[in-house]
């Protein structure tokens, strides 16, 4: 099998995934990346840049046997502007998140066309796979409100259209850094914020809650691990004054080793999203040695024991002061994210990637 991989926003986890989940297949693939910035313009534009790639590739003899594709481009105009590159060729595609429930800060004409994105590309796919049963059925439930916006000409049907090829595959991560690095303590408690810098993971309300730990005169650490970008470099600054000395780390790590020994050195993992579709990063800080402390809403509640959620502000600042007092063991929620190493998961990848392939073949000989 060859596999043509379509990933417009090449970072985050969508890059972890990948890279964790494409060279374990055993199969040929073909990668096509943009950088992880503008997600915006590459939902809308990438389609245009990628199938040139892909036309380019098959005239040098490359021929494909799947396409498999993110949510950030735009699969039915891939396939139209890669013509003969595709043409019967089947695909997947895979949904790190929805943009039916993606959280926006300002609602605009703009923000409809992601949606339809999103919908566009399930119905031109064969298979569609969600990271979680959050993503699944709100992106399903969703729909039927946000096609009653169409002016006229509504379409019926699609929903039923889309689930019925439809199911739930959670990414992958690949444990090796992690067993690498050392578990290390240090004479302070340290707390790890493992996420982008971005209204969606709401980092406000993190700092709110160790600043009033700070005020306290507890003694701890923090550090913040996600990707940022330049555009918050001052809000960030004001966010961590209150903490002091207690801010050991603030930004992105350089790769994966760095990033998985500050994991290793953390005691507690907290999420504070708004919005979260699976949540890798909090699965590797498990992982790592983390106890972690998520929100009881989006994908959490299908993934965490009600012991590692909190429901409120002031009950993750009571658990993080707890947590503060007296750390926990290293190590106790790993079994929480041992489900989702890329070796446990590479199965059902075979699985999906074999049934849709050997499905379109199946298809194509009875057409004959």
């Amino acid at each position: 099998m060859r596999i043509l991989v379509l990933e417009p926003y090449y970072g985050g986890s969508h890059r972890a995934v990948l890279d964790a989940i494409l060279p374990a297949l055993g199969h040929d693939y073909d990668l096509l990346t943009l950088p992880a910035s503008k997600w915006k313009w590459r939902m809308r534009g990438s389609a245009i840049t990628m199938a040139e790639q892909a036309r380019t590739l098959h005239a040098s003899g490359v021929q494909w046997d799947l396409v498999y594709a993110s949510t950030f481009i735009n699969l039915a105009e891939f396939i139209a502007l890669a013509g003969p590159a595709v043409a019967g060729v089947p695909s997947i595609v895979y949904f790190h998140e929805n943009q039916l429930v993606y959280p926006t800060r300002y609602t605009a004409e703009w923000d409809y066309q992601f949606p339809l994105t999103n919908i566009t590309s399930a119905l031109v796919a064969g298979e569609c796979l969600f990271n979680s049963n959050w993503t699944m059925d709100s992106f399903l439930d969703g729909i039927p409100a946000f096609l009653r916006q169409f002016p006229d000409h509504v379409p019926t049907g699609v929903t039923e259209r889309i689930a019925a090829k439809s199911r739930v595959l959670a990414p992958p991560f690949d444990p090796a850094p992690f067993d690498a690095a050392p578990v290390v303590r240090g004479d302070r408690p340290r707390i790890a914020w493992p996420h982008r810098w971005e209204h969606d993971k709401d980092p406000q309300a993190f700092f709110a809650a160790v600043a009033e730990l700070a005020a306290e005169g507890l003694d701890f650490e923090v550090a913040v691990l996600g990707q940022s970008f330049h555009d918050a470099h001052d809000e960030m600054t004001r966010a961590a004054a209150p903490l002091g000395d207690r801010l050991v780390h603030m930004g992105e790590p350089g790769d994966r080793e760095a990033y998985a020994a500050l994991l290793a050195s953390a005691d507690v993992a907290v999420s504070t999203a708004r919005n979260e579709f699976f949540g890798l990063a909090m699965i590797e800080a498990c992982y790592a040695g983390c106890t972690p402390l998520v929100p009881d809403r989006l994908a959490y509640p299908e993934i965490y024991p009600v012991s590692y959620r909190y429901r409120r502000p002031g009950e993750l600042v009571a658990r993080l002061r707890s947590l503060v007092c007296e750390p926990p063991a290293p190590g106790a929620a790993r079994r929480v994210a041992e489900a989702f190493t890329v070796g446990r998961m590479l199965p059902a990848y075979r699985e999906v990637f074999e049934q849709v392939v050997d499905a379109s073949r199946e298809k194509g000989a009875r057409t004959c």
